[in-house]
């Protein structure tokens, strides 16, 4: 029975001045999606000194005693109840209409993503133990809230996993977070063979992580993929024969570079600053012409800025220029060189009008990522560690006064460390 402080009348009272005060009222339990607490999809009754509390929707029904308030702040109640058999619990009421609150509904729908993470791993990984689940942020390891990750263990072998939550941004990023996870864990748990990473990715996002996969090192880890539904369901894909590359090239044109160049901040600064000193990036690269944009990569959110420069005998350089730390940087600009090697490949630059007068190599292109030297995230070198041979990759950091000097104060190629 609930205490003198307590009684259903007094919790009944906290809980009508909760939802006449509030805007946008929803209820949530740990681990369920959230319940809009719209008239007419719940019910507060009192009856033989209990209090219950009823929300429904078209799918689901909860019904739980309140035996208490736990915590009371400005639009926001959670409070404890019990819940069949006799276990006990917190439902957290809120106004999501509130900025402050904002981050309240986030979290729980992660916590709910987690929880279908364990189901499609429990479906797809018999016989697998999941020793360990979380959606929670690791800033020290830059480990994202955003993808649920999670260890597979089977005796000594073990599998990293990493899920991505349905929209644009989680699924692009979900590659350079699942091999950050994947390198932690080997890094932590030094008595298991960690084979290598799964991935689960919303179907109809997979594409740009399947065409990065390609270029991964083989040898470095393995990879697998899972596709999954609304309708609860997974599917395992091959990502090296699921889905094309797609690319055109335009002819070539100075229009978009001048427009780029007329933009304000950072990285257009930094960009007017290489392409006006490009031979003190690299001494092998011709100062001009060199283009910007060139194929476009289209369906990717990219912050960073793309040059494409050609050396005396032909053979291609891919730059991806950041003013800022990105710790997406490495896989961003493998998009971006994948279309370049295919177009050189098949030799359509010379025949859209670029490089004139120059024997445009077949050859994979350089890859140069250019940022001040403090500014390469530290992940920089996890990332590229899981790159294939056949990219040549080059950091390159710029001293701290760029903007008035472009000065190179290292070059790193591949995952070497500073």
């Amino acid at each position: 029975m609930p205490s003198a402080a307590a009684t259903p009348g007094t919790l009944l009272n906290a809980i009508q001045r909760f939802l006449t005060l509030a805007r946008e009222p929803v209820a949530i339990e740990a681990g369920q999606p959230p319940f809009p607490l719209i008239p007419g999809t719940y019910d507060i009754q009192q009856h033989q000194g209990r209090l219950t509390f009823e929300v429904w929707d078209d799918q689901r029904h909860l019904s739980r005693t309140v035996t208490a308030i736990r915590t009371a702040g400005p639009a926001r109640l959670e409070l404890e109840v019990r819940r069949f058999p006799n276990k006990t619990g917190t439902i957290l009421l809120f106004d999501q209409a509130r900025a402050a609150n904002h981050s309240l509904k986030r979290r729980a729908e992660r916590h709910v993503f987690r929880e279908q993470f364990r189901t499609m791993l429990a479906r797809n990984f018999p016989g697998w133990k999941l020793a360990e689940l979380s959606s929670e942020p690791d800033l020290q390891h830059s480990l994202s809230p955003a993808h649920c990750r999670a260890l597979l263990k089977r005796g000594r072998t073990g599998w990293a996993a990493l899920a991505s939550p349905d929209d644009p941004h989680g699924a692009s990023a979900a590659l350079s977070f699942g091999l950050i996870w994947l390198d932690y864990l080997r890094r932590r748990e030094r008595k298991l063979t960690l084979q290598g990473l799964v991935l689960f990715l919303p179907a109809g996002r997979e594409l740009p992580t399947c065409l990065r996969l390609r270029c991964l090192h083989p040898r470095a880890a393995q990879f697998s993929v899972f596709l999954y539904g609304q309708d609860n369901w997974e599917q395992q894909v091959d990502p090296s024969r699921h889905g094309n590359l797609e690319t055109v090239l335009p002819p070539a044109s100075s229009d978009q570079a001048e427009r780029r160049l007329a933009m304000p901040g950072p990285e257009a600064e930094l960009e007017r600053r290489i392409r006006a000193n490009l031979t003190a990036v690299d001494g092998l690269l011709l100062p001009r012409p060199v283009y910007g944009q060139v194929p476009a990569v289209a369906g990717i959110d990219r912050g960073i800025i793309d040059l494409l420069g050609a050396s005396c005998d032909g053979r291609l350089a891919v730059l991806e220029l950041k003013a800022t730390a990105d710790l997406h940087l490495p896989l961003q600009a493998l998009d971006y060189w994948m279309r370049v090697r295919w177009h050189a490949e098949h030799g359509e630059f010379a025949a859209a009008g670029y490089f004139p007068g120059l024997a445009v190599q077949p050859a994979p292109p350089r890859l140069l990522l250019v940022a001040p030297a403090l500014e390469f995230h530290p992940t920089s070198e996890t990332i590229l560690r899981y790159f294939s041979p056949e990219i040549e990759v080059e950091r390159v950091g710029l001293a701290v006064e760029w903007q008035r000097e472009i000065r190179v104060v290292f070059r790193l190629r591949g995952a070497q460390s500073p």
